[in-house]
């Protein structure tokens, strides 16, 4: 069925055999209906103006007109691809969550690394047999389209919406449902392509959940990686050095849990990562440091709250203090 690209309102109709049909495939000598009141439509195939199906009588309302093409026009494209097994395309959206080792560093369990990559099914491997308005027996419900398998553990509802979208009965089902918007031609020829899409905004998807999945690493960019954080690394001379990165940057050959977390991080919970860290670093306290002093508390850009000499000091004080000792 051809289905070029045209603006005129009444660009379809039946065929003799009840099939939908262009006004490009039409002849001047089969009969044509109308698909929304069933009267008689005559083609119109001159030169001058645009080819276009007229009715005989009073027009029918657009609205019922482009209402029942478009349920035609999805079943008979999905008979079409029954009958030839060839695939129906429909691409949703599926989470993906990345659970590795870059976002083990933010410390954050509710923190995710979450984004949307297509999920493209053939509804023809789940759905074999289309019903063109046919009431669902288990409902009482009748789609404009039902779609489901032989085995009868499958349905799926097709909407055509006009101006009237999916009833909130229908969506209650928990019944997977596809609308359609339909306000043209085009729309008509968006559902003979047999591709649907949910980035497409004339097409609604209810009730259908791909399975999530979780990977090791972010297939691209991840949503969390902008999160400030702070790379801790202890120099030769023993001296504390903070490097400040997004986590995106963070190389994870020479950065892990002992030595990297978000710059956030403050109070007691950040002074015990320094003294984890520390003890790390440097297993054999070559280098005395307040940070793991019984006397210390509270790390504060490099100084601590000293409780020997009530103040602050910095943290390096240790190597000439008589009362420092190393906290086991």
């Amino acid at each position: 069925m051809t289905t070029q690209s045209s603006s005129i309102q009444y660009a379809y109709a039946l065929n003799g055999q009840g099939t939908l049909t262009h006004i490009s495939d039409a002849l001047r000598s089969h009969t044509y209906t109308c698909p929304g009141c069933k009267s008689p439509l005559t083609p119109v195939l001159g030169e001058i103006n645009a080819k276009h199906f007229r009715h005989s009588e009073e027009c029918c309302a657009l609205e019922t007109y482009l209402h029942k093409c478009g349920k035609e026009a999805f079943f008979y494209r999905y008979q079409q691809a029954l009958s030839r097994a060839v695939p129906i395309s429909l691409e949703l959206e599926r989470r993906v969550s990345c659970n590795g080792a870059r976002l083990a560093l933010v410390r954050d369990k509710t923190s995710q690394c979450l984004e949307s990559v297509p999920a493209r099914y053939n509804m023809t491997k789940f759905f074999d047999l289309a019903e063109l308005e046919k009431r669902d027996k288990t409902t009482g419900l009748q789609p404009d389209v039902m779609l489901r398998d032989t085995a009868g553990k499958r349905r799926c509802y097709i909407e055509i919406c006009v101006t009237h979208p999916c009833s909130q009965e229908k969506i209650d089902t928990g019944i997977p449902i596809l609308e359609f918007k339909v306000q043209s031609a085009a729309d008509i020829q968006m559902l003979l392509s047999g591709s649907y899409s949910t980035k497409d905004k004339r097409l609604n998807a209810f009730n259908w959940r791909p399975p999530s999945q979780v990977v090791d690493s972010c297939s691209g960019p991840c949503s969390v990686g902008n999160v400030g954080m702070s790379v801790w690394s202890l120099s030769d001379s023993g001296r504390l050095n903070e490097q400040i990165m997004p986590l995106a940057e963070v190389d994870l050959l020479t950065s892990s849990y002992v030595n990297t977390w978000p710059r956030s991080l403050e109070g007691a919970e950040l002074a015990e990562n320094l003294r984890t860290f520390i003890r790390h670093a440097d297993p054999h306290a070559l280098f005395p440091n307040c940070i793991t002093c019984q006397q210390a508390s509270r790390w504060e850009d490099g100084y601590l709250q000293c409780r020997s000499k009530a103040k602050q000091v910095p943290y390096t004080e240790a190597r000439q203090c008589a009362s420092y000792k190393v906290d086991a």
